[in-house]
Order: structure tokens, then sequence, then C-alpha cells
């Protein structure tokens, strides 16, 4: 089911190594997505799926950005993402029933 990825056309596999020397990374069959990994957790070493269909730059910018010790500014973007999302909601609903109020 898991696959691991030695070696890949922009070496990724190997440069993740210098985010952490303790990553790897793996292919799920199953999924068919690629997964990083980090050896020095004990019984899981997974750590995060990667949303991409190929390993490049977007790689190593994703693991990067998703560690942990960047998990108070991950959080603030997507709380003014959900804001954002949450405000256009807002937006359409208030049009919808402006349209129903005043075209009825």
């Amino acid at each position: 089911m898991l696959i691991k990825i030695e070696t890949d056309n922009y070496f990724i596999s190997q440069r993740i190594k210098e985010i952490d020397i303790n990553y790897f990374l793996m292919f799920n069959t199953k999924t068919k997505k690629f997964e990083v990994h980090n050896k020095r957790q004990a019984g899981n070493t997974f750590c995060v799926g990667l949303p991409f269909i190929s390993l490049d730059e977007r790689t190593l910018d994703y693991i990067q950005k998703t560690r942990i010790e960047n998990i108070d500014n991950l959080i603030k973007e997507m709380d003014k993402e959900n804001e954002k999302i949450e405000n256009n909601q807002n937006k359409k609903i208030k049009e919808k029933i402006k349209e129903v109020l005043y075209d009825s």
C-alpha cells in the first residue's frame, strides 16, 4: 500500500531532508497520493498528505508551511480564509433576501 520514494525528477525526496532530516516520502497506492512521513514519530510516521499529483517545488513549500513550528501562522491563515468565505456567504444571503423582498 505504501511505496517509499527514494528518487524523483526534482530531487524532492532528498531536498525535504533540508527541512527535517527525518522526513521521507511515500506514495500511497490506495489513495494515489504522496505522503510525508517522519521517522522520529514512533508507531505512526505519517505527517501530512500532499494535495499535488506530482512532486515539485510546491511540495517543499507545502511541507514548510504545514510544519508544527508554523502552526500559529497556519491557523491565522485558515481563520482569515474562513472569514472571507463566511462574508461571501453572508453577502449572497443578503442579496437573495433583498431579491425576494423587493421582487415580491
